[in-house]
């Protein structure tokens, strides 16, 4: 790195101190006045904070921002453009703290506001579209406050989200050589971090919409004032801002399509975002966060690989990513968080009867349909990147032009063979040996169909057989990873539960493991599993699915008072009489259920 590089890194550096600096420092007295005049956010149905929290953190957060701004920016014309712009939407949110705003009030505020930016010279360049370049930029800057307003919907979520984001458009920055959108990114990032130690779960003050929204339009005008946004693909502008603040779009894209598919109204809140689905399969607070972080942090990571790609790479790596988040949407899709009463279709309004019909079998198939297309994505990204392997990185027009010659029939092809073999009637969440061998069956005779339709169609003139057999590859790889990940899903939420019912096993057998099993699927009530007990000594300290053998049913009291056991299942055909009364004389006097879990289990449980 030259050292004229040096002097703009230092005083991004000391941007992003005194952001942190001044909004941490800030936050604890914005925190006290707002507790002295009313400014707390108080439990309600729709909300998930069970405490009454200040709620106006935002105050302090656009302190810091300002500050940092004053001392370490130069005020040009885009600079104060962004520095107006956050000034309105803050106060637009402030108010909306204050005084509950009506829905349309907020969307017509930031559309203006959107619009003000956009006519300060902060939008998307196009050079053969430039006028779909104000509304796509309007709309872009609309999406971002709004998905960053939901987002924050738990302790520490949308600024530790804004952080990495922020850090991550720096990042992009410095590659770039833009040193003034370096020193707003670690601007903004800085100021999360000094709100994150008040507002980390345990949270002592909310940011609010007014931090929210301030933060939301900031990320969306540093995600396009970044190099990338010069490029004549649309795509290659889309690519790196998508990743960056992949999180926040893919709450607001979920929550919108589950509430319309629920008939709930997308504009309200609720309790129903991604964070708060993990919680309600039994991840704590901070698990669930810290999760998020993850996500957002390895996507981040993704947008600084996909600024070397090339269009078409780009193209199959956008794909993957979708198919990861619809495969995570479709998973937490099915936690119940949504009351609704089923109602019953009047046969004297047809009209009405047939709408509700409609409705309702698009919503009996849209798990076989949502099936499909995951397919279908997997199946282009893995031809596409089989070719990418075969030519090392590096595709001529004459391979694209095969590729796209011959992608709509591997398409019909291979979707027709997965069909055919009954790929779709299964359900992945219990994928067992034999929905694996029949992914591979599927799979092998897909392709072997495919290399027969391009050998009698163009007699392998230009295509290559490597291609073919890492395509192969690639794709049992995909379409049987895309089946095993509900399962993976439920193996690691089930692990990592800490809020769910402490429960102990007594046998270590076939039986226990099948309870074990039932209990992960079980999504209504939450159980963590402690471990089990068995009197056999050579199952002692093995492990079952992830969950320990502790020892025989001496240790029983002593398990139960170290774990807080509130509830104890026996796994046995038939245990003896003397177990259970053994197990009933140290449960009951401590107040912790028992029972015996045989056949049927799922029903039992």
């Amino acid at each position: 790195m030259t050292s004229e590089a040096l002097v703009p890194i230092g005083r991004a550096a000391l941007a992003g101190a005194t952001a942190l600096g001044v909004t941490c420092l800030l936050t604890p007295m914005v925190r006290f006045m707002a507790v002295r005049w009313g400014g707390v956010a108080k439990p309600a149905s729709d909300r998930w904070g069970k405490r009454a929290v200040a709620r106006v953190g935002g105050v302090a957060m656009f302190a810091g921002f300002l500050t940092a701004l004053w001392l370490w920016v130069p005020l040009d014309s885009k600079v104060r453009m962004l520095l107006l712009g956050a000034s309105l939407v803050c106060a637009l949110g402030f108010i909306d703290d204050l005084r509950r705003l009506p829905a349309y009030t907020k969307l017509v505020g930031q559309l203006l506001i959107g619009c003000l930016v956009v006519f300060g010279g902060i939008r998307v360049t196009l050079i053969q579209q430039e006028w779909l370049s104000i509304p796509l930029s309007v709309l872009w800057f609309v999406l971002v406050i709004n998905a960053f307003n939901l987002l924050d919907n738990m302790d520490g979520l949308a600024a530790g989200v804004g952080a990495i984001a922020a850090g991550f458009c720096a990042l992009h920055a410095v590659l770039a050589g833009q040193w003034t959108v370096m020193v707003l990114a670690t601007i903004v990032s800085g100021l999360c971090l000094g709100f994150l130690c008040s507002n980390f779960p345990p949270a002592k003050i909310y940011m609010g919409d007014s931090g929210s929204q301030l933060l939301g339009l900031s990320l969306a005008v540093l995600a396009l004032m970044g190099s990338w946004r010069h490029s004549t693909q649309l795509l290659s502008i889309l690519a790196v801002p998508t990743l960056v603040l992949a999180v926040p779009i893919f709450d607001t894209c979920f929550v919108t399509i589950q509430r319309l598919l629920h008939r709930q109204n997308p504009f309200v809140g609720g309790t129903d975002h991604i964070s708060h689905r993990l919680a309600i399969l039994g991840l704590s607070t901070r698990q669930t966060v810290v999760a998020l972080y993850g996500v957002s942090a390895c996507l981040g990571a993704l947008s600084i690989l996909s600024v070397t790609f090339k269009p078409l790479t780009t193209a199959a790596m956008w794909l993957l990513v979708l198919t990861g988040l619809v495969l995570c949407g479709r998973y937490l899709g099915q936690v119940k968080v949504y009351r609704v009463e089923r109602r019953v279709p009047n046969l004297q309004a047809p009209e009405a009867w047939s709408a509700t019909t409609f409705i309702e079998t698009m919503l009996v198939h849209k798990r076989r349909l949502l099936e499909i297309l995951v397919d279908f994505c997997l199946i282009t990204s893995a031809y596409v990147f089989a070719y990418l392997l075969r030519f090392e990185g590096v595709l001529i027009g004459a391979i694209q032009q095969l590729i796209v010659q011959s992608l709509p029939l591997i398409l019909v092809v291979k979707l027709s063979c997965f069909a055919g073999c009954g790929l779709y009637r299964g359900v992945w969440r219990y994928l067992g040996l034999s929905d694996t061998i029949l992914v591979v069956k599927s799979v092998t005779l897909a392709s072997f169909v495919s290399a027969l339709a391009l050998l009698y169609l163009w007699r392998f003139e230009g295509y290559s057989r490597a291609v073919l057999i890492i395509d192969w590859a690639l794709t049992l790889l995909a379409v049987g990873g895309a089946r095993v990940i509900e399962r993976l899903l439920d193996e690691w939420i089930g692990r990592a539960a800490t809020q769910g019912v402490p429960t102990l096993i007594i046998g270590a057998g076939d039986t226990g493991a099948r309870v074990l099993q039932a209990l992960r699927y079980d999504r209504e009530t939450i159980r963590s599993v402690v471990g089990f007990l068995d009197d056999n000594v050579r199952k002692h300290g093995s492990l079952i699915h992830g969950s320990a053998v502790l020892g025989g049913r001496a240790k029983l009291l002593a398990v139960l008072a170290r774990y807080g056991v509130r509830e104890v299942l026996i796994a046995m055909s038939d245990p003896p009489g003397e177990l259970l009364q053994y197990i009933q004389g140290c449960c009951e006097p401590r107040g912790v259920t028992w029972k015996v879990v045989t056949a049927g289990i799922r029903a039992t449980l």
